[in-house]
């Protein structure tokens, strides 16, 4: 079963540029070699919260648990907080609406991430909703859904709903118009606590042909 380790913060302004040097050369190899893959990081372009996100997988929860109570981490971490502020972190297992994932993500991809809080009197009406109508809907857009995940750790709302998008302005026209916000409406019926992001890269993935190694975007 796929998990998610993500970590979330906010860069200090004045460490910017060493902070690019930490993450790539330090930090990012350091968390592979506890054996959590780091995936890629973000940026959030739109939507209130953290400033940067890292996102990284295993295929296992325990790893995962095993990996935080690793000294490494600690010693990772306490490094990355003489960089950035705000930190926080959140385990995310699938939620069982939509089970496939791939962590090749095209160069680029933006993401639309909605979250939101089932109300548990309409969990029946939300999951048939969310299967049959809003998910294919968000399809037949251009959003593919990646992936539907459920904070098993970590603050809330408790559902994500991760969507990749390959062309920015077919997002915007199918976010303002009439037949998404009617879907969004009738889904605000059985959830709570909506939110949405937009998200840019802002660490990629680049695969060579023996290894694979990591950017980051200007920041």
């Amino acid at each position: 079963m796929p998990v998610k380790f993500n970590q979330y913060w906010t860069i200090i302004s004045e460490r910017r540029e060493e902070y690019g040097n930490f993450i790539i050369k330090e930090f990012i190899p350091g968390i592979n070699s506890l054996g959590i893959h780091v995936v890629a990081g973000w940026s959030v372009l739109v939507g209130s919260y953290s400033e940067m996100i890292v996102e990284s997988m295993s295929n296992d929860l325990e790893l995962i648990e095993k990996a935080l109570k690793n000294p490494k981490f600690k010693e990772l971490q306490d490094n990355l907080l003489t960089y950035v502020k705000a930190y926080k972190t959140k385990v995310l297992v699938p939620a069982g609406s939509k089970d496939s994932y791939t962590t090749d993500i095209k160069e680029d991809t933006i993401k639309f991430n909605q979250m939101w809080d089932v109300i548990s009197k309409t969990k029946d009406e939300y999951e048939n909703y969310v299967l049959n109508e809003y998910y294919p809907l968000l399809e037949e857009s251009n959003i593919a859904v990646a992936g539907e995940w459920q904070v098993l750790i970590g603050d809330g709302p408790h559902i994500i709903c991760e969507g990749r998008v390959r062309d920015t302005e077919k997002l915007i026209k199918t976010i303002q118009s009439k037949k998404f916000r009617r879907a969004r409406r009738k889904l605000k019926g059985f959830v709570e606590n909506f939110e949405c992001r937009i998200l840019s890269f802002h660490i990629q993935k680049v695969k060579g042909y023996k290894s694979s190694s990591y950017h980051m975007l200007e920041i």
